[in-house]
């Protein structure tokens, strides 16, 4: 049996669970994976048991049936992405793996990784992790905001990033914006592609809508084969 530890909200465990769901499939509905949430606020991630499978106490982080531990983000959708469901998030092709591989490391170290540190450096939450220093909060976000008009240029005319296609790079960028949004950032805010972007995202992998997506996609996927 394969196991995933994960937190619902934080935003690289998120990576894993909309992946899943933008192939209509349920992370808690998995014949061969367990799925245990971590409580993050209670410091499961620092217990003894935890620490044992993965000494960087981060999550997401996935077991193997033969042993192996994955406890990088994007290892694990990797993984999710070639095991689980039959259309590739990831690309199909060579030349389309490349596009949407290029789209979201700029997505994600741009865009999420600048509100992430902005996070780390201002929530009191992180304050026994990291050495913080709040004013690089506004200097990150400030920095995940220059990228923003690359974004908004790329959406021009196109309802996705790559291939009008839905990719890990839209999802990863929608997942750095509604993070920026618990921060002091508006994600409606920087553009009406950009806008239109987040709210169509978020009408169908926000927590609210991410069930009946699920229901909506796997119906849709049925009805083809």
């Amino acid at each position: 049996m394969k196991t995933l530890y994960l937190t619902r909200h934080a935003p690289n465990p998120r990576k894993a669970v909309l992946l899943l769901a933008s192939k209509g499939i349920d992370v808690d509905n998995i014949d061969d994976l367990n799925v245990v949430d971590i409580d993050l606020s209670k410091k499961e991630h620092y217990t003894e048991e935890f620490n044992a499978i993965n000494p960087m106490n981060t999550v997401p982080t996935m077991t193997l049936s033969d042993g192996t531990v994955l406890n990088d983000s994007q290892a694990i959708c990797e993984y999710l992405d070639r095991v689980y469901g039959e259309r590739s998030v990831m690309g199909n092709d060579v030349v389309q793996r490349a596009k949407v591989c290029a789209m979201r490391r700029i997505a994600e170290f741009e865009v999420l990784y600048n509100f992430m540190l902005a996070f780390q450096h201002s929530s009191p939450t992180k304050a026994e992790r990291v050495d913080q220093a709040p004013e690089f909060a506004p200097k990150s976000i400030g920095r995940a905001i220059k990228a923003l008009p690359y974004f908004e240029s790329a959406l021009e005319g196109h309802e996705y990033l790559v291939n009008d296609q839905l990719s890990f790079a839209d999802l990863v960028l929608y997942i750095g914006l509604d993070f920026g949004s618990k921060l002091d950032f508006d994600p409606t805010a920087h553009g009406d592609n950009l806008a239109r972007f987040y709210k169509a995202m978020d009408a169908k992998f926000g927590n609210d809508a991410l069930k009946d997506t699920i229901k909506k996609i796997k119906a849709e996927n049925d009805s083809e084969d």
